[in-house]
């Protein structure tokens, strides 16, 4: 299942230079695989410091299957053009987000990224720096939605954005995420891209085609700088939300809760913080069951996750036949959730520092494949998500 797409890299917000070539490379007609597409919205939009049941989580991401049209085109289908405004909302933001990360996790080479709230609350006590992202929509306290980190340790920032109400209102946001992505700035030996994406989404009836557009503006004073010898710890704070976002997403929601926050409700906490009341509570109840999520998990070749079947509420038509059933499995690596489980249950706060060997698990590609009858997504050895089609 695949649908054409028409990105658009705007070469003249490139200051001073020209964008890389791998980036210019997705200008022009792209062919997205539509299952591989969705398997990265359900892996991206789960943030790493998440709720303990996200709306994201494992299978959610199905109910978008039904949402684009027979047409050669990306395109969304008229049952869902009259979603209301909140959902249109939720649609377009995932949408968003998840085509972002489809196209430029190979286009830059992205190791591992996470969401750039967490990264900005965690990392900013730790470099010594006071601001806090903000939950505001806009403006230069908002953070950015994702930092990466590629294979020659240059850090990437994406601000995406997403909209089925046309292409002015597209150009509005594409302006409106710019200061977002200059929240945060590297120094220039390890600082990689910093990017505005915009994904505007026609319907069936429209006359206009879907368009993805790249931008990289010109920047501006940050509230979080990170200099080159603070790399060490801003490349951990993204491995640690990548783990979290991956025992997440297996159903280990309170080891999550643990690895991104490990000092109690803020992920800025140091180790040597004060809880007040009811927060040093949570943390120890926190604790205690995080100790029992791995009785939860299924094992899988060397993983731990969860799986469903599920009755779609839509039929899947595709050479192979129709479709009413699918199969999905989240899962992340055993070693991971064991050496947490035993983290918590040792006496005495967790380490403020991933051990070596989960930072480098940490860092793999994410990769997808699909068929006519599912998909499978991996990221490295840390995490694998797949799909079956069933009739």
């Amino acid at each position: 299942m695949r649908r054409d797409l028409t990105v658009q890299v705007s070469r003249r917000t490139w200051p001073n230079r020209a964008p890389p070539r791998q980036i210019l490379n997705l200008h022009g007609r792209q062919r997205v695989d539509v299952t591989e597409f969705f398997l990265m919205i359900g892996y991206c939009t789960v943030p790493a410091h998440a709720a303990r049941h996200s709306i994201n989580a494992l299978w959610a991401w199905v109910r978008y299957f039904g949402a684009l049209s027979p047409d050669v085109d990306f395109r969304l289908s008229d049952d869902f053009r009259e979603l209301d405004p909140h959902q249109k909302t939720i649609l377009s933001d995932d949408f968003g987000m998840g085509m972002s990360l489809h196209l430029m996790t190979s286009a830059l080479g992205l190791q591992s990224f996470c969401d750039g709230k967490y990264f900005i609350d965690r990392l900013s006590p730790r470099v010594r720096c006071t601001v806090t992202a903000s939950n505001a929509k806009n403006g230069s306290r908002k953070s950015p939605d994702f930092v990466g980190l590629d294979g020659t340790n240059r850090f990437h920032v994406i601000e995406c954005k997403g909209t089925q109400s046309g292409s002015d209102y597209s150009r509005k946001q594409l302006r409106d995420g710019v200061p977002q992505k200059h929240a945060i700035r590297f120094a220039n030996p390890i600082r990689g891209q910093s990017l505005v994406t915009g994904f505007k989404i026609s319907r069936a009836d429209d006359p206009s085609l879907s368009s993805f557009a790249i931008h990289d503006p010109e920047p501006e004073v940050p509230p979080l700088d990170i200099a080159e010898d603070e790399v060490q710890v801003a490349a951990e704070t993204i491995a640690r939300g990548k783990i979290a976002r991956g025992l997440m997403l297996a159903g280990a929601p309170n080891l999550s809760r643990i690895v991104a926050a490990p000092f109690g409700d803020d992920p800025g906490n140091l180790p040597g913080t004060l809880l007040l009341g009811g927060e040093d509570e949570r943390l120890s109840q926190l604790r205690l069951a995080a100790q029992y999520d791995p009785e939860r998990l299924t094992a899988s070749d060397g993983f731990l996750g969860r799986e469903a079947t599920l009755e779609l509420p839509f039929r899947i038509e595709t050479p192979n036949g129709e479709f009413s059933r699918a199969f999905v499995r989240s899962e992340v690596a055993a070693d991971v959730v064991k050496s947490w489980q035993e983290e918590v249950r040792r006496e005495g706060r967790v380490e403020d520092r991933l051990n070596p060997d989960q930072e480098s698990m940490a860092k793999g590609e994410v990769v997808t494949e699909s068929n006519e009858s599912g998909g499978e997504l991996l990221d490295g050895k840390l995490y694998r998500s797949r799909i079956q089609f069933l009739k």
